[in-house]
């Protein structure tokens, strides 16, 4: 492989990483905050410039590199929300994961026509932050 190849394969795992670590960091929080806490737009924002600096910084220069950004953004608040929502359906109870339901509730009472919009900017965020670290 070569040199580019390399970097660009390096950024797109760390992009990955970024987003796991993002999720497991932010849907707690989001899920401690409860229904009523802050709305998803400041996750998305954290998690489409974290994903995007580190595709950017590790990844470097390529078009190909920073368009990583958009699914990875994208992965990344969507498993943050689902996270959030396990929280909020295992209030009170020994906090077993149970995939279905977590999705369950969080396609049926979290997710909502204002959240498309903020996965919208988390992805292009990804994608420009990417774009902007690298040059």
């Amino acid at each position: 492989m070569s040199g580019t190849s390399e970097r660009a394969s390096a950024g797109v795992a760390a992009g990955a990483a970024a987003a796991l670590a993002g999720a497991l960091l932010l849907g707690p929080l989001q899920g401690a905050s409860g229904p009523t806490g802050p709305e998803l737009g400041y996750w998305a924002l954290a998690m489409g410039l974290f994903v995007g600096a580190v595709l950017g910084k590790v990844g470097g220069r390529g078009r190909s590199v920073a368009l990583w950004g958009i699914p990875l953004a994208l992965a990344g608040v969507a498993l943050a929300q689902v996270l959030a929502a396990w929280m909020l359906v295992e209030q009170g109870g020994m906090f077993v994961w149970h995939p279905g339901s977590a999705v369950d509730h969080w396609r049926g009472e979290i997710l909502g026509e204002n959240d498309i919009a903020f996965y919208a900017v988390a992805a292009l965020e990804g994608c420009l932050v990417a774009q902007r670290i690298a040059e």
